[in-house]
Order: structure tokens, then sequence, then C-alpha cells
């Protein structure tokens, strides 16, 4: 096989690691916190039982929402470069072997009104989200 059509077809941990990283969806797609925090529960906990590996999340000022595996090169890196943009990581097997856990919706909607104070998150969990042009006038 010919060396320079082996490396196209084969990404290589650069490549990984370079490649773009984008949102999984924007916080438009859900009317409250909670419709955010169990959509959130719903793909940390499909990542843990199809990869075996936590979710690292994150959201930024343009209402943007990345699910990243923890552990890949590039998540490293993104963190590194969005470190403000990180909710956390969760789902993370524990070094001592135990099994990872799936954080309940609760937690998840705590987590969100910590991480984004500024937006002015509603208090009341069926209020929805305040409209996009105010959280980014807040921001």
């Amino acid at each position: 096989m010919h060396r320079g059509h082996q490396s196209l077809s084969d990404p290589t941990p650069r490549r990984q690691i370079e490649r773009r990283i984008k949102p999984a969806f924007s916080l438009d797609d859900c009317a409250t916190v909670q419709e955010l925090a169990q959509r959130l529960q719903k793909r940390i906990r499909q990542t843990l039982y199809a990869r075996g590996a936590g979710t690292v999340v994150a959201i930024n000022s343009q209402a943007e929402v990345y699910l990243l595996m923890a552990g890949e090169a590039r998540t490293e890196r993104f963190c590194v470069e969005h470190y403000d943009w990180v909710l956390g990581t969760y789902a993370e097997m524990p070094m001592c072997g135990a099994s990872a856990s799936v954080p309940s919706v609760g937690i998840l909607e705590e987590d969100i009104r910590f991480h984004l104070p500024y937006w002015g998150w509603p208090t009341q969990l069926q209020l929805p989200f305040p409209p996009l042009h105010e959280m980014a006038a807040a921001a």
C-alpha cells in the first residue's frame, strides 16, 4: 500500500487534536433549565455506556453547548483554551476503579445556575430561559 494513501485514511493523533470542535446543540433548543439538564444527563449517560468515558460539558456566551469525551487530547486542549466555558466533567471513571455514575438532573441544574449566574437564569424550574439577546447584553 502506498504510504501517502495510508496517512489519508488513518487519522494521526495530530489530525485528531486539530479537528475543529463543534457545538452539540444550542440553548435555543431547550425551553427551561430542567430541559437542558435532562438533555445533558441523557448525553452523559450515552457516552458513559457506549464508550466507557466521562463527558466534559461546556457552554459559551453565544449559547452553544459542547459535549466532549473526557480523556481525549483534543478535549484537554479545548479545556485549556476555553476554561471559563467548562461547566464540569461528568461520569468520569474514578481512579480507584469504582464505577462512574451519571449525575442527577438536580445536580446538573445546580451546576448550570452556578456556572452562568450573569445570564439571569430563572429560579423556578418551569420558567423559560431569558431571550438570547438579553443574555448577551447581560454578559
